[in-house]
């Protein structure tokens, strides 16, 4: 959805995935973490950015985008899966997602 954003990780091959996958994070963040761990484990192709290490140019309208669509302060990590977002991170909630998704290919 952010063309400007420079993703500093990306895991497997998103031209071979069948969703396009993003996580959005805070470099302190330890739910970030484990969101990141939880993609890892189920062998999902995704790009990653710590949106607290980029440029404020860059940052200040994804965070404009995350407020508008989440109504309040953003709750961190984000999880877009095919332009759809999910806010805070859930264990349960991403490991079903992800898994129906990792399901299709």
């Amino acid at each position: 959805m952010f063309s400007t954003i420079p993703y500093e990780y990306s895991r497997g091959d998103p031209e071979q995935a069948s969703s396009d996958i993003y996580l959005y994070g805070l470099s302190f963040c330890d739910h970030c973490a484990e969101a990141r761990t939880l993609l890892e484990e189920l062998d999902v192709p995704f790009s990653m950015t710590y949106l607290d290490t980029l440029e404020p140019d860059v940052r200040r309208p994804v965070l404009r985008k995350f407020r508008e669509m989440y109504g309040k302060s953003v709750i961190y990590p984000v999880l877009e899966v095919d332009g759809e977002f999910t806010f805070g991170y859930s264990r349960e909630k991403w490991s079903d997602l992800l898994r129906s998704i990792s399901q299709k290919t």
